[in-house]
């Protein structure tokens, strides 16, 4: 299908004229330089060596988008029980543990987990087209801004497809789908993915500070390799240390891909990446002292305004410079 001028024209005076509709800002303007989340119809990518923390971090990205914004999202995980995802996303949104809150707190918690996550009971192995069918029925019905799939290594491939294209071929079939798919329905696809065997021998050489431990994971790194940063519309790298004494509590958000600048976000540089720090109990995040979920300050000597519009047109900033 020929795209029509008039599409074309209304694009361009949109950029023209600051109307671009920008990613969702978490409010610390050292951490929207980078990163933002971007809504209907993106494919990201979430990648991260097991053990880090991946799920826990991209819950809690998503349950502070959640509390800043009124969104609704669908988490689709195969490595985690939907009691344990609804342990996490209470204590985010309490920001305390359960055993240290009253009933009242957790019931209030509860209601509103259910009211923005829709969390799927993964009872046998799904392949993607499975997986797309679940989250599908659930935006029909509840419309939401992101479906977190965790993790894409998880998911059987189909047979017949196997056969017919091989595992290449098929692994590119299947991100393209993903994001037609994201983009035909408005949603966007948040997918995690583990590293493959040979990453975890990757290790920073002796002259860098964090010698001997893993690396952060590359592009060609995670499964079906390099093809997922092609197709994707953003990819970002999960990293934390948490085998030394001193980082272990050190979450590194690294932004590899950044598809569209003009909507806010950039790639961080390689050895400055999106550093926050885990809250006691880990029951969230900080950044310089502030609580990412914009509740309390952890420490005086830093002080953000914290501006967030709740409405679901929210997303549009215009530009005053």
């Amino acid at each position: 299908m020929i795209i029509d001028k008039n599409t074309i024209k209304d694009e361009i005076l949109a950029i023209k004229n600051g109307n671009v509709v920008q990613g969702l800002r978490i409010g610390i303007p050292e951490i929207d330089e980078f990163y933002r989340l971007k809504l209907n119809g993106s494919l990201d990518i979430y990648a991260g060596h097991a053990g880090v923390g991946k799920t826990s971090f991209c819950l809690y990205l998503m349950t502070l988008f959640a509390q800043k914004y009124d969104l609704k999202f669908i988490v689709w995980s195969s490595e985690n029980t939907p009691g344990s995802i609804a342990q996490k996303i209470i204590e985010y949104k309490m920001g305390k543990p359960i055993d240290t809150s009253s009933e009242t707190d957790i019931e209030q918690a509860i209601d509103w987990t259910d009211h923005h996550f829709k969390i799927l009971k993964v009872e046998e192995v799904c392949t993607y087209k499975d997986v797309l069918t679940q989250i599908l029925g659930i935006h029909n019905a509840l419309p939401s801004a992101a479906a977190f799939i965790d993790p894409y290594n998880s998911l059987a491939k189909p047979k017949e497809e196997m056969k017919a294209y091989g595992a290449h071929e098929l692994d590119y079939m299947i991100a393209s789908e993903m994001r037609l798919f994201a983009e035909k329905h408005k949603i966007t696809l948040m997918v995690s993915m583990h590293g493959v065997t040979e990453s975890s021998r990757k290790v920073h050489p002796i002259t860098h500070p964090m010698a001997g431990f893993p690396m952060p994971l590359s592009y060609s790194q995670v499964e079906g390799g390099v093809k997922w940063a092609n197709r994707c519309s953003n990819f970002f790298v999960c990293h934390r240390y948490f085998q030394s004494k001193d980082k272990w509590n050190i979450m590194e958000l690294h932004v590899l891909k950044v598809k569209e600048y003009i909507s806010g976000g950039r790639p961080t540089a390689l050895d400055a990446p999106i550093s926050v720090k885990m809250l006691p109990n880990n029951v969230g995040y900080e950044f310089g002292g502030v609580n990412l979920m914009g509740e309390q300050k952890t420490q005086k000597q830093f002080y953000f305004d914290l501006f967030f519009n709740r409405n679901f047109s929210h997303c549009i900033d215009r530009r005053s410079h």
